[in-house]
């Protein structure tokens, strides 16, 4: 007989069609029954007293409370501009060592770097020279007139010794009144003489003290122009030694937010070696958009929460004048102290300012209560064991409380702490209970459903794999057949012919 072409393709196509009707009919089954519900909409979620603790839930009722009206607006911290400072070495140097990078925080009068320079070693060497100058002149002043007072004071008591002997010659009438009269004169002279060097060598010491202060006043105030401390500089005056080392130090407490500066390289005082911002008075920049602009004003409060929950009290210093034309919202800066170092430029904080003066009594919830559906707000409930997601509208929102406007009632019991957790277990296994038990029946066919799901599975593939052999055999035999049908052809019937 002859074997035909169709019947050859339909042995192929029917032996390809059988393994993937099944897996198409096996797909399509998944399809479906993911499909059965939302994964991402809120579920109930049930829990026993076990997994209530281990989700770290705390539930309570709503209160009523005293809230202020206010703002919520998302912020970034930024330095303030006249907090900025540059460093720049005050002399001429070689750098020595370099013990601040950048992002480091520093505080004024922390040494940033050391800076060997000639002109500190110089102008130090200056001041030791001439205070040793000036204090050998003291000395020498002080031994020359001090010699010419010592014999002075000699002439002056031999005068009194002569004026002594002719007083007592004059009493008894043997001396004459003008002997005693010239011996009083020479007296007299003596002692104005020894007055006058006297004096003569207070004030020649005085001003040569006083030249010396005044020189090592002035090379001190230059030594500290350029950067070295008063305790160095005495130092140097009291070891009589001089050193070269020059320290650059910070101006400010601050953050190093740039540094240009490598060991063993030259500096000179126009080269900025660092940057530093003080961070303590620190700006937060918000944006408000055009409808809330009437009720933002300088001077009012404001509540800065950072990224971990920390909260810190500022006041509203400068609102912008022009409205931006992308974005239709205006800048506002925010000041607040930032001791601690809890804001740091380019963090983002949420800012909520207060807008209101009079405070209202609001039914609230922690934030952490009230969870987020697409555009949507709910809370959950506890009902026994099940904890059942709950549609709220909210209203103002002050720091970390919430107002909730509708949904629930004082009454109610809802989750304050841990909602996030519990979502996350409601996506995972809706409706599931920490109940569950892995030993129990329900999981040995659990098991067995998932055993014979990956058995069916393994079938399939086993059976695609034949399904795939069988075709290239059936291919191969075509293939033989339809060489054979062409010779016969070429060469009339013969033995090879097929009937």
């Amino acid at each position: 007989m002859r074997i035909h072409f169709s019947k050859l393709m339909f042995v192929l196509a029917l032996t390809f069609a059988v393994p993937l009707c099944s897996l198409a009919h096996e797909g399509e089954n998944e399809a479906f029954a993911g499909n059965n519900r939302d994964d991402d909409a809120p579920q109930t979620v049930k829990a026993n007293e076990q997994g209530q603790r281990a989700l770290g839930l705390e539930v309570g009722a709503p209160k009523y409370s005293a809230l202020k009206e206010m703002l919520s607006a998302t912020g970034e911290v930024k330095a303030a501009e006249t907090q900025s400072f540059e460093v720049n070495p005050p002399v001429s140097g070689v750098v020595q060592s370099v013990s601040a990078k950048q992002g480091d925080t520093v505080t004024k009068g922390q040494v940033l770097a050391l800076v060997h320079s000639i002109e500190v070693a110089t102008t130090l060497t200056k001041l030791l020279n001439d205070r040793t100058k000036m204090q050998g002149d003291i000395t020498r002043v002080k031994t020359e007139v001090g010699s010419d007072i010592t014999l002075q004071f000699s002439q002056v008591q031999l005068a009194k010794t002569g004026y002594d002997r002719e007083a007592e010659l004059f009493k008894e009438g043997i001396s004459a009144q003008k002997a005693l009269q010239e011996a009083k004169a020479n007296y007299d002279s003596a002692q104005v003489k020894l007055k006058t060097l006297q004096q003569r060598l207070k004030q020649e010491v005085a001003l040569l003290q006083n030249q010396l202060k005044m020189t090592i006043d002035s090379a001190v105030d230059q030594l500290e122009i350029m950067g070295i401390s008063k305790g160095e500089i005495e130092e140097s005056l009291k070891s009589n030694r001089v050193t070269a080392d020059l320290p650059i130090v910070a101006p400010v407490n601050g953050a190093v937010t740039q540094r240009d500066i490598t060991l063993g390289e030259r500096v000179d005082p126009s080269r900025k070696v660092f940057s530093i911002v003080n961070l303590n008075p620190i700006w937060v920049m918000v944006d408000v958009y055009q409808e809330q602009i009437p009720s933002v004003k300088q001077g009012q409060t404001v509540i800065i929460t950072t990224p971990s929950k920390e909260t810190l009290r500022g006041k509203i210093s400068s609102v912008g004048s022009v409205v931006d034309d992308a974005t239709k919202t205006l800048h506002v800066r925010i000041v607040t102290e930032n001791p601690d170092g809890l804001l740091r430029p380019g963090m983002f904080v949420t800012a909520q300012i207060v807008i209101g003066s009079r405070e209202k009594q609001a039914l609230i919830v922690p934030d952490s209560a009230v969870m987020k559906d697409g555009n949507e707000s709910f809370v959950y409930i506890k009902t026994g064991d099940s904890f059942k997601p709950q549609p709220v509208k909210v209203g103002l929102v002050a720091g970390d409380e919430v107002e909730i406007l509708e949904g629930v009632k004082l009454q109610d019991q809802i989750v304050l702490r841990g909602a996030q957790q519990l979502k996350a277990e409601g996506v995972i296994k809706p409706g599931g209970s920490d109940d569950h038990d892995p030993e129990g029946p329900d999981h040995d066919e659990h098991g067995a459903d998932s055993a014979a799901k990956g058995n069916t599975k393994a079938q399939l593939a086993m059976f695609f794999a034949m399904g795939v052999a069988a075709a290239f055999i059936v291919i191969a035999i075509w293939s033989y057949v339809s060489n054979r049908l062409k010779n016969s052809a070429q060469t009339g019937s013969g033995p090879g012919s097929i009937k």
